[in-house]
């Protein structure tokens, strides 16, 4: 295509972009250098090397990451945090809104190849929990180190039903790679923050109650519940209520007075 002006973060540079497929070139103190497109693999490494725990938080080290990105170029280090804006572009996919989960059996375009995702079980979530923990056994007070990359690799790992295109896995361009984690992440886990029924507000309590026993007694998911039409629920809890009426609520004390055959006597002092 040729070198022209984009706008990364804001700020104007010029580069011969021809796609996350293709590698780019940045013009760089009057000279053009390339850049190999950024790879899935490459990102799970850079992640692994410039993350963090920090208390219950993951802290991404954006500088660490973009000079990961730019050492193939032959730059001297004092340059380098000039170009960490294009670094972080690249490695992102660009800018555009990435696209949500498609529904159920649908195609995923990742741009350069197309995906068909499946929700992970539990028992493939816990499975890749446990490789992703790892006991210090030689500190008596040890405590188990959790691989957050390779807990997300594993999710998409096992989420990936199809994948058709012209490399594997670890060879997706940056976008691809970058539309694939997203849908992955929003298919399997789930945001409590949108979800208010999680929350614990005034209607929590009935909600639960309601899907519970839909899911016991259909075998549904509280997902198929959900996306039931409320008519329909409503039509299923009366057919239920037919077969078993709801419990009556029990006492919270219970004594003697309480029993149905018992005769209370009541003594009340004389008002005279």
């Amino acid at each position: 295509m040729g070198l022209r002006e984009h706008l990364v973060a804001g700020t104007p540079c010029m580069l011969d972009f021809a796609g996350f497929d293709r590698p780019l070139g940045v013009l760089v103190g009057g000279a053009l250098q390339r850049l190999a497109p950024w790879t899935y693999r490459d990102h799970l490494d850079a992640l692994r090397a410039c993350t963090r725990l920090v208390g219950p938080a993951l802290r991404l080290d954006a500088a660490a990451f973009a000079d990961r990105v730019l050492a193939p170029l032959d730059l001297p280090a004092e340059e380098r945090p000039s170009l960490h804006p294009i670094a972080l572009w690249w490695a992102a996919g660009g800018d555009d809104p990435l696209l949500p989960p498609p529904a159920e059996g649908d195609w995923l375009d990742l741009g350069s190849a197309r995906a068909r995702l499946r929700p992970w079980t539990e028992h493939q979530r816990l499975a890749t929990l446990d490789g992703c923990l790892d006991a210090d056994q030689d500190t008596p007070d040890a405590t188990d180190s959790f691989d957050p990359v390779g807990y997300l690799d594993g999710m998409v790992r096992a989420s990936l039903a199809v994948l058709e295109g012209p490399v594997p896995l670890e060879r997706l361009d940056a976008r691809a790679s970058a539309v694939l984690l997203n849908a992955t992440v929003a298919l399997n886990v789930v945001d409590e923050a949108d979800d208010t029924l999680l929350q614990g507000g005034p209607a929590a309590r009935l909600a639960a109650t309601r899907t519970l026993r839909l899911c016991r007694a259909l075998g549904w998911t509280p997902t198929r519940v959900w996306s039931t039409p409320a008519a329909e629920v409503d039509r299923l809890l009366r057919l239920l209520d037919l077969l078993e009426p709801p419990a009556r609520p029990v006492p919270a004390h219970r004594g003697l007075a309480d029993h149905p055959d018992a005769t209370v006597i009541r003594f009340e002092d004389d008002a005279a």
